[in-house]
């Protein structure tokens, strides 16, 4: 989710102003899908005008902090604080009204791009994951 929504979000305004003619000919869109995608995108920007843009702003400065903060407890070898630590920000992150606007916005997106949240698992079928392990990996 955290890496799909940038990306439509960024293809929103491209994919919006080829809402009436295809680029290439000209002529009115004919793809069902694509008109129902670009519909689907453009509500999703309309919803998105309700949340509080400087809320999303601290969530993403407290995002970077945290990123830092696991970082230096997993080099201390703290991978347990660290994880703890991970855990109890998804939590706040989760009830935050900002966050969970943007993710009502965003439901309607589902199946959109299944290419793309494909690729957001990184730990095999019934391996565990530690945030220790994802933050060497960058």
């Amino acid at each position: 989710m955290k890496r799909l929504l940038p990306i439509i979000v960024l293809m929103a305004p491209v994919l919006a102003a080829a809402n009436d003619t295809d680029s290439r000919s000209g002529q009115p869109v004919a793809n069902p899908k694509m008109q129902q995608m670009l519909e689907k995108i453009q509500a999703m920007q309309n919803c998105m005008k309700n949340v509080d843009k400087s809320a999303l702003k601290a969530l993403e400065q407290q995002a970077k902090q945290l990123g830092a903060e696991v970082k230096q407890l997993c080099a201390e070898g703290q991978r347990d604080a660290a994880q703890q630590r991970a855990i109890r920000f998804g939590q706040e992150i989760a009830g935050n009204k900002a966050m969970q606007l943007t993710k009502k916005c965003s439901e309607g997106l589902t199946g959109l791009a299944p290419e793309l949240t494909a690729a957001e698992s990184y730990s095999e079928p019934g391996e565990t994951r530690h945030i220790c392990d994802r933050s060497e990996r960058r």
